[in-house]
């Protein structure tokens, strides 16, 4: 894998601090308001990370009796597209508030250890790694309502989505920059070695967010400026969106 995940408490913090400018920001949207997922309402985008924060505090009680079977967030990632429709109908089915399950899912991540097995539709994770998922989803989903992330959120799943990138794309032929927080080598080809690597990408921490959950796509984040990238083969529309 593409360098080490973060480590627990950081994850727990970070999705602290992210429920926190959720809950308030939402609060002054208009829920009826559009969203940049597709289909979804503030409203529903509210219920659908109150489902997941509620659903967190529950499988961490529960635990399971079976080993973990996830790889991290490229796994958690290659099967989300099959559970779409049941998302979509669990997420319009309740209208729950957040702030209430967000405190149950960060006092469960304070009272069970992070190797805690957990498990969910997604399959038999770390109470860590489903931590982590519901990190990136607080993070995309808050972008989708135009809510700024919080700094430490954003940090944790700009390295996140870049290690899962590397990791679907392994290889040293192109560097992909998102600074200040991820450098990644990716993409089988002619190996870098030293000096200025011939194929570089350079994308601003929100931009690669975007386009790596398909919210904005790679020429329109080009031609902004969002997305530099230099080389023959630097184009990396083809591998995108990783997370959709």
């Amino acid at each position: 894998m593409a360098g080490k995940g973060p480590a627990h408490d950081d994850v727990r913090t970070a999705l602290t601090a992210q429920y926190g400018v959720l809950v308030g920001a939402l609060a002054e949207l208009d829920p009826s308001g559009p969203t940049d997922c597709a289909g979804w309402t503030v409203a529903d985008l509210e219920s659908h990370l109150a489902l997941t924060a509620r659903s967190l505090a529950r499988i961490a009680a529960y635990g399971s009796t079976g080993p973990a079977d996830g790889g991290g967030v490229a796994d958690w990632a290659a099967r989300l597209p099959g559970l779409a429709a049941e998302m979509d109908r669990s997420t319009k089915a309740e209208r729950l508030a957040l702030a209430p399950h967000a405190d149950a899912a960060t006092a469960a991540l304070v009272q069970y250890g992070e190797d805690t097995v957990v498990e969910q539709l997604t399959g038999r994770h770390t109470l860590k790694e489903a931590a982590l998922f519901r990190l990136v989803e607080a993070v995309v989903h808050g972008l989708d309502a135009g809510i700024t992330p919080d700094r430490r959120a954003l940090k944790i799943v700009v390295k996140e989505l870049a290690r899962a990138f590397a990791d679907a794309h392994p290889g040293r032929t192109v560097e992909l920059r998102v600074p200040p927080y991820a450098a990644v080598q990716c993409l089988t080809g002619p190996r870098h070695t030293r000096g200025i690597p011939p194929n570089v990408v350079e994308a601003a921490p929100v931009a690669w967010v975007r386009v790596a959950t398909g919210r904005q796509s790679w020429a329109e984040l080009v031609r902004d400026g969002s997305i530099r990238a230099s080389g023959e083969r630097a184009d990396l529309s083809a591998f995108l969106p990783l997370l959709t």
